[in-house]
């Protein structure tokens, strides 16, 4: 089924930089704002989106209709989402019960959200900077959700490791619980002859520290060939398979970051 879009597809983008997105249609604005519910601010009433809504999406009534309903978020947000039905009855309702509820959740809470948000879509460094300023409110707190804290540390851990920044990931999984995860950072975070003598020193368990260095194996292509092409003056072929093993390296140094384990 075809559906028909609302408006025009704009060629000009509308960012939203709090949360490291851009939209070029009503379909993909309304798609960010129901998305992002529970994180949303009075940073999205703005005169801007009203004029790109005019001239870039021609919603003449619909930009007319929020220039009315700017001073409350709720207001200006289901006035998009409820505009020529886009949006079922049902979800409306529950989307009016967050928006009405808003004043009860906490900031952290919308920081997670919103980190959440840029890392389906992606935007893994201002994810990790929303997950970061969540775990500092958190961490000011004398009472706190041990639940959701540790869920938030393992979010964490699996950004920083996706920068290979495993020392800051060791310390979120540990500090998590997940013990699993913070020995395979801690093996990533040091060189062969350092992991040697922690496991002289710290003496861990056998079996997982043996799932992990198989884990770590590399599927290298073997270079003995690439030298047999070398001397034999084929010198195309040998190029073609540096630069087949050149790109095997890249997808496992990126592939250790990514693993199971983490």
């Amino acid at each position: 089924m075809i559906y028909e879009c609302i408006g025009k597809y704009s060629q000009t983008a509308y960012a939203i930089p709090e949360l490291s997105v851009s939209v070029y249609s009503f379909e993909e604005l309304a798609h960010v704002l129901s998305e992002n519910i529970i994180s949303l601010g009075d940073y999205i009433i703005s005169d801007d989106l009203i004029i790109y809504i005019r001239n870039e999406l021609d919603l003449t009534d619909l930009a007319e209709d929020l220039e009315r309903r700017r001073k409350r978020l709720a207001e200006f947000v289901l006035t998009i989402l409820s505009y020529r039905h886009f949006m079922p009855e049902t979800k409306l309702e529950k989307i009016r019960g967050l928006l009405s509820s808003r004043d009860d959740i906490r900031e952290y809470v919308r920081l997670i959200s919103r980190g959440d948000f840029m890392v389906e879509n992606l935007k893994l460094r201002p994810a990790l900077m929303m997950y970061e300023h969540a775990r500092e409110l958190m961490d000011s707190e004398d009472e706190k959700d041990m639940g959701q804290y540790g869920d938030l540390l393992i979010k964490l851990g699996k950004l920083y490791a996706q920068f290979f920044m495993f020392d800051r990931a060791r310390e979120c999984f540990d500090k998590a619980g997940d013990k699993r995860k913070a020995f395979y950072c801690k093996r990533l975070s040091m060189s062969r002859v350092e992991y040697a003598d922690s496991l002289i020193k710290e003496r861990p368990d056998e079996a997982l520290a043996g799932e992990i260095e198989e884990a770590l194996k590399a599927p290298v292509k073997e270079i003995g060939g690439i030298e047999d092409k070398l001397l034999a003056g084929l010198k195309k072929g040998a190029e073609d398979d540096i630069e087949d093993l050149i790109l095997v390296l890249k997808t496992d140094y990126r592939r250790i970051s990514q693993h199971e384990f983490i």
